[in-house]
């Protein structure tokens, strides 16, 4: 346990900029970055469909007049068929078609939460939190299915408190965690649904009294909380018994928990908190055995985290930074082999969360502005990327345990100026890999898009 007086000062360092500022340049160093100019209040509902007019992308609107959101980057929102894709509304759960944009109410209900798509069949699941005082996670949830295409949904089971983050392979097991006893990251804010950006909206003051901005707040708050060490447990719920089983425990604060979209028995997750003091990346299998680390850090300062199962489920990728706000990576291990890649990224196209193509051929980014670790001067753009091999002049010299390096070419996609990122973009490829899907705030309400990705003519700039 970290003692008072220690976890005091490392607040304290945070809030003032030092605990990363020894590592950053002068310009990611420097004091936090001015407000962004306000956006243009909307005169209307979002544009349906448009022509991005610095790229030349047609991006269409998939969330209805109302507004939307979509799942996390990684999380399965889409039917095995690939033609309908689930997401939130403030009526309940929407569904729209891929092909014809045709949206349908699926779940009317607001209180729904959308969980995720099977692997194996046109279902949806969701949950429902029991009414009161307590964050959702806190309070009993009971689970439902419901076909994609419409009928009745039906109860699959209650767990007494926690999330449910996935389901396997052959869709006979959820995955959830718990932690007990936490408080919210952001006092004051308890229920997500009241949240105008679907997450905390941080803020804290630095040591002179003066107001944070959001990306320095975020950082007081993910140290207070994982400093507080609160009890946590991973846990699989079987679909076909009901039954609840604890498979690892521990006072590590716990996140992402995500089942390998091939391998029944895999499992990823993290370890959660500032990341340059966290060993984040693990997996097990899912009795708990086969507990082991996914990257070890080799030099002070370095983070990595955002880890996602590539569509094979051999091998997870992840956002790496050597050191952090510096050099910049999309990094993989392959479970199997454990061969490693690392391709080089430019700081203009680091993103919140990077993910890639079903085929594996490309890469997305979904960006950032000036006041997130990259501090990149021209960041605010949803980016296409394509690895390409580093010259190699003497191949057979390689050795199949050191790191293999490549360099990701950048193509601009979507201009993101007019988004405010306290909404993360959330990028995800579609099944077909010919569209990317995002949410943006950069009409006025969170809505849901897709821009077509076809007929990429790549420019001659890639990382150095």
């Amino acid at each position: 346990m970290i003692e008072k007086q220690t976890r005091r000062g490392l607040l304290k360092g945070l809030a003032a900029g030092t605990v990363a500022g020894a590592a950053l340049s002068r310009t990611a160093a420097a004091a936090p970055a001015p407000a962004a100019p306000a956006r243009p209040k909307p005169t209307g509902p979002a544009p349906a469909a448009w022509t991005d007019p610095k790229t030349g992308r047609r991006i269409v609107r998939l969330s209805p007049d109302g507004g939307g959101g979509k799942l996390y980057f990684y999380k399965n929102s889409f039917t095995p068929e690939g033609d309908l894709m689930v997401m939130s509304s403030p009526a309940g759960i929407t569904t729209v078609n891929l092909k014809t944009y045709a949206r349908r109410t699926l779940v009317a209900d607001p209180a729904a939460d959308l969980l995720f798509t099977a692997r194996t069949s046109r279902t949806v699941y969701y949950s429902v939190s029991d009414p009161g005082e307590a964050q959702p996670m806190d309070r009993p949830r009971t689970i439902f299915a419901i076909p994609a295409d419409g009928g009745s949904a039906r109860r699959i089971g209650r767990i007494p408190a926690g999330q449910i983050n996935a389901a396997n392979a052959d869709d006979t097991l959820m995955l959830g965690f718990v932690a007990y006893g936490s408080k919210p990251l952001q006092p004051g804010v308890r229920d997500p649904k009241n949240r105008r950006f679907d997450q905390a909206e941080y803020a804290a003051t630095g040591p002179d009294g003066k107001p944070l901005n959001f990306a320095r707040a975020k950082g007081v708050r993910m140290l207070e909380r994982w400093a507080a060490r609160y009890p946590m447990e991973i846990f699989t719920f079987d679909l076909r018994t009901g039954e609840r089983k604890v498979i690892h425990k521990t006072n590590e604060w716990i996140g992402h928990t995500q089942f390998s979209p091939t391998d029944p028995q895999r499992i990823i997750f993290s370890h959660e908190g500032p990341w340059h003091r966290v060993d984040r990346m693990w997996t097990m299998r899912s009795d708990g055995s086969d507990l082991r680390k996914l990257h070890d850090r080799t030099i002070n300062f370095e983070i990595f985290g955002h880890e996602w199962f590539g569509a094979d489920g051999k091998e997870v990728f992840y956002d790496l930074q050597t050191p952090r706000g510096q050099v910049f990576w999309v990094a993989s291990v392959n479970l199997e082999t454990g061969t490693r890649v690392w391709r080089r990224v430019r700081r203009n196209d680091w993103s919140v969360h990077f993910n890639r193509s079903p085929d594996g051929t490309l890469y997305a980014g979904d960006g950032g502005d000036e006041e997130m670790v990259a501090h990149a001067p021209d960041g605010k753009w949803l980016v296409l990327l394509k690895p390409e091999p580093v010259p190699d002049g003497d191949p057979d010299s390689d050795k199949p345990d050191l790191v293999t390096i490549e360099v990701m070419r950048s193509l601009r996609l979507v201009d993101m100026s007019a988004h405010d990122y306290r909404l993360e973009p959330n990028v995800t490829f579609t099944p077909d890999g010919r569209g990317l899907i995002f949410c943006s705030n950069m009409h006025g309400l969170n809505h849901v898009y897709m821009v077509d990705i076809t007929g990429a003519d790549w420019p001659l700039q890639a990382a150095h």
